[in-house]
């Protein structure tokens, strides 16, 4: 197990231990769409199709996070409830995550989550979500993008 830490220099804040069963793959796409913060492009150049996540069930978990404003739809194009998509242009994604045995589609981001120490960011978002196969199991989860850290 690694550390992610805060990527600026001058900061190095300890976010989280990074569990490698709850790393995830989202489609590359997600850090433009959510507007993520990148550490560098070689991580990047590594995968071009997915981008790590880690899922972290509680915002205690972490060792140190920030919680900025609210995520505007606007910001990040509608996402449909129904269908749980992002629609950019002509193209349409779903966002679909494994976690605890079950799948979950985000269907909504509400916060983003930044360096406790910093305030810089985005390095991640608060989603909410849903299970699959069971519509009534709903809740928040929190995505920090691997590409927006060191670790």
């Amino acid at each position: 197990m690694s550390k992610a830490v805060c990527a600026f220099k001058t900061c190095s804040c300890k976010i989280i231990t990074i569990n490698d069963s709850n790393v995830v793959n989202l489609p590359h796409h997600a850090i433009e769409t959510f507007h993520l913060m990148r550490k560098g492009t070689q991580d990047a150049a590594s995968n071009p199709e997915n981008s790590d996540f880690l899922i972290v069930g509680d915002v205690w978990d972490f060792d140190n996070i920030g919680v900025s404003k609210d995520i505007p739809s606007s910001d990040i194009t509608e996402l449909n409830k129904e269908s749980a998509t992002v629609t950019e242009g002509s193209t349409t994604y779903t966002y679909e995550i494994n976690y605890e045995g079950k799948t979950w589609t985000v269907t909504k981001c509400v916060k983003y989550l930044i360096c406790a120490d910093c305030d810089k960011g985005p390095i991640g978002m608060i989603c909410e979500v849903i299970n699959k196969d069971t519509a009534s199991d709903k809740r928040l989860l929190h995505l920090l993008s691997l590409e927006s850290v060191t670790h």
